[in-house]
């Protein structure tokens, strides 16, 4: 089986007499986030482009890769400084562009992009509205694309009264920072305080949003996959140029999402209900440049907004790749120029990448067993690597540590990926990864 990698981007009509004519400089303000520093680096090539890392070494994920990083990248280390000090810093690497892949630093990037007038990526005010979705709930519904009940909490005292506003079932969930981390579904009073108190202590100054649940149609997509896609939008100029629409898997309790494929199964009006509603939202929250992620649940009305992502989103730049040819990453970084970017993905077969989750239960005590053998899941890799369309069965460096469900998506030991040639065998293959990992993980 062919694994394609990634294609340049080809100059676009319109690029403009010379738009090439010297070396373009783009920064990244690099941690943990939807591309890693191989990905940075592939994409840079590809759109020809003079490279350098923007890095804070108060991030665990980079003091992590500092010696690696160190090696292949320049870097520009703005560790300790405040956001004048740190844009003086990334100025003396005189940068015709600037992005991020990270939600940890999207505010910050945004403010050193205003404070070097650079202006393909999200001002201070749109990053605003984009890293906290308490205004993007807000955003959403005085511009009546979506009516759904939300409310902030800020602490215990907070609770009944939005639950009282919102009803039951909900969605709890962080305001601000990754979302999929301890969002959990509450179907009382009793699991609402519960939850507000767990997540007080654990952080006591973030703020809480409680959402009214959503109840997908299983037909939409079809039974066999998640009730929700994300869709992929390059923005130019304010302009929008759908990327693709992208399925997902099931949801896992409490919430996890299980992995992402390409192409997607809608039919295609629905599919452009979906684009149409990403184009809406993006415009709402007032995004002129770069890529983004629009999450959306699919219900028996229609798809409803989930969220927005100013940047791409996690893993699809991987399974995009690795489906067309089409490097989003490469995409951002022309986006971060101000150059548009020429074609979207076409896709060959159906590309995937499947996360092997812990199973659901109380967390465990300090001291006490894993929830999840890993060593046992580990010895049926090679099962696992040997069925049709798995091009890659990994599992992590340390074997023997098993992340709890409650860190929702990050609670992953491991992850496959692979084409098959339709959406049936994938079904199939889904069914077959199961049935191995079910006495290990107690995969549903």
């Amino acid at each position: 089986m062919t694994v394609r990698g990634p294609r340049p981007l080809p100059r676009a009509p319109g690029d403009g007499a010379g738009a090439w004519d010297r070396e373009r400089t783009v920064g990244v303000l690099y941690d943990a986030g939807s591309a890693d520093a191989p990905e940075v680096a592939a994409a840079a090539r590809y759109s020809g482009v003079d490279l350098f890392l923007v890095v804070d070494r108060a991030s665990d994920h980079v003091r992590e890769l500092l010696p690696v990083l160190t090696r292949r990248f320049a870097l520009c280390d703005i560790t300790g400084l405040a956001a004048p000090a740190a844009a003086a810093a990334v100025a003396a690497f005189a940068p015709d562009g600037l992005l991020t892949f990270s939600a940890h630093r999207m505010e910050i990037t945004a403010a050193i992009a205003a404070a070097l007038d650079l202006p393909y990526w999200h001002s201070p005010a749109v990053t605003a509205r984009l890293v906290d979705r308490l205004q993007q709930r807000r955003t959403f519904a005085e511009a009546g694309l979506d009516d759904l009940p939300f409310a902030p909490v800020t602490g215990a005292a907070d609770v009944d009264a939005a639950l009282a506003a919102v009803g039951l079932p909900a969605v709890l969930k962080p305001s601000r920072g990754p979302a999929h981390r301890l969002v959990r579904r509450v179907d009382s009073v009793a699991d609402a305080r519960a939850a507000v108190a767990a997540w007080s202590a654990a952080a006591p100054d973030a703020g809480l949003l409680v959402e009214a649940l959503l109840p997908g149609d299983p037909a939409a997509a079809g039974p066999r996959w998640g009730d929700y896609v994300s869709v992929e939008t390059a923005v130019h100029r304010e302009e929008c140029q759908q990327l693709c629409v992208t399925g997902k898997f099931p949801l896992v309790e409490p919430l996890r999402q299980r992995g992402s494929f390409v192409p997607h199964t809608l039919a295609p009006p629905l599919a452009e209900r979906a684009e149409s509603l990403a184009e809406a939202a993006i415009g709402a929250l007032g995004i002129s440049d770069g890529i983004v992620h629009t999450k959306l649940k699919l219900t028996a009305d229609g798809p409803r907004l989930l969220g927005v992502d100013g940047r791409l989103g996690g893993h699809v730049g991987d399974v995009v790749r690795r489906g067309s040819g089409f490097d989003p990453v490469a995409a951002a970084m022309r986006l971060a120029l101000g150059l548009p970017v020429p074609d979207p993905p076409r896709f060959d077969g159906v590309t995937y990448r499947y996360a092997l989750l812990t199973p659901a239960g109380p967390p465990r005590r300090p001291g006490g067993p894993p929830l999840t053998d890993v060593r046992a899941l580990a010895a049926r890799l090679d099962h696992l690597r040997h069925l049709p369309g798995v091009d890659l069965a990994d599992l992590p460096a340390d074997a023997a540590r098993a992340p709890e469900p409650r860190f929702g998506a990050g609670a992953r030991v491991g992850h496959l990926q692979g084409r098959t040639a339709d959406h049936v065998e994938l079904a199939r293959l889904a069914v077959s990864v199961d049935e191995i990992c079910r006495p290990v993980l107690g995969a549903p």
